[in-house]
């Protein structure tokens, strides 16, 4: 099932400093059952990105193209007066799920947040909200098999920096769906772009 989400994404010769941290992990993360988000070559971002909501309202084949005018609409006047703001970004962490980094400080990221929720509400209902989405995270590898995350937790702990800023000029509105890999057969985030709402403050 394909849902709309609004993510941001970090971009290649702008959050350079990012992309090479999560670039210095890709390797660790290839020595576990672990699928990198992040592109094979130096500075290729894939599909990075950290959730700021998904509209869980119906699948986005359902949405017609006054829904998505409209969402979008809503998205640019409720982010009319947020500023560009920076984001620190990690130290990289195994968990069950695969690896992450943290996202700090907060403050800015929920009042982006809150406001991504208003205009989904307002567009597509209370019901378009289904969930809080926990603490503020990217995720930079998937697992595809149960493993212990001990011995990655160490190696990643090993690499310096442990720290990286992302830059977040621009909000994505992207339509998201997850299919089976051929070559991990875990499931693989996929996405197409719907539209991209710049941050003037």
């Amino acid at each position: 099932m394909r849902t709309l989400h609004v993510y941001l994404l970090p971009t290649a010769g702008v959050d350079d400093a990012l992309l090479s941290l999560v670039h210095a992990c890709r390797p660790i993360l290839l020595e576990h059952p672990i699928d990198p988000l992040a592109g094979p070559e130096e500075g290729d971002a894939g599909t990075l990105h950290i959730t700021v909501e998904m509209d869980a309202s119906l699948p986005s084949e359902q949405a017609s193209p006054k829904d998505i005018k409209l969402l979008t609409e809503a998205l640019h006047t409720e982010l009319r007066d947020t500023t560009p703001f920076d984001l620190e970004l990690g130290p990289p962490i195994g968990n069950g799920t695969g690896a992450i980094l943290d996202v700090w400080p907060e403050g800015k990221f929920v009042d982006l947040q809150t406001r991504v929720r208003t205009a989904i509400r307002t567009t597509r209902g209370e019901s378009a909200i289904q969930h809080n989405g926990g603490r503020a995270h990217m995720t930079i590898g998937s697992a595809y098999a149960a493993r212990s995350s001990d011995p990655l937790t160490a190696r990643l702990r090993a690499l310096t920096p442990r720290r990286a800023t992302m830059h977040v000029r621009t909000v994505f509105l992207l339509d998201v769906w997850h299919a089976i890999a051929p070559d991990t057969g875990g499931w693989r985030i996929n996405w197409y772009p719907v539209a991209e709402i710049p941050l003037h403050g």
